[in-house]
């Protein structure tokens, strides 16, 4: 059992390459619905630019996202994406995020850490549509850490 994460861990960074979406950078723009599972929602536009995977970093994305929300609500955030091709169409992925929150009392600090499930179509090789679940949280840095969750549908052109 010692020996099978391991195992397990070293082939998925051995056959992560076949599996990769593309190796192009995008630029993106979504809208959003947050605390969707709490009393209210809040609506948000996100922006964000991800760069081409970087080849001898498994191919992960660095990313900067920008959140615009209701209230004067914003979310600054750098981190990383890795996306998985299902087909030549289709592909899921991953991505986390480190950033400032503005406004964001509600989370209980300014230091939150986004983190999403996404899934991309391809309409052409410049466009692609995105849907994300999300999930905002403080990570215990504050002295209440309630979170969030974020429905995201975006656009993506990709060069």
């Amino acid at each position: 059992m010692k020996r099978t994460i391991p195992s397990v861990a070293l082939l998925a960074l051995v056959t992560l390459p076949a599996f990769a979406d593309d190796d192009t950078s995008s630029v993106s723009i979504g809208i959003a619905s947050w605390a969707v599972f709490d009393q209210f929602d809040i609506f948000a536009v996100h922006a964000d630019y991800e760069h081409r995977p970087l080849q001898g970093l498994w191919d992960l994305q660095p990313r900067v996202l920008v959140i615009l929300a209701e209230h004067d609500q914003k979310y600054y955030g750098i981190g990383a994406a890795k996306a998985f091709k299902i087909n030549d169409d289709w592909s899921w992925g991953v991505a986390s995020h480190v950033g400032y929150a503005h406004n964001l009392d509600s989370l209980g600090y300014d230091l939150e850490f986004y983190s999403y499930l996404f899934t991309k179509y391809k309409i052409t090789q410049e466009h692609r549509v995105r849907a994300e679940v999300g999930h905002i949280s403080n990570a215990g840095f504050g002295e209440t850490n309630p979170g969030s969750e974020s429905i995201v549908m975006s656009y993506s052109y990709h060069f």
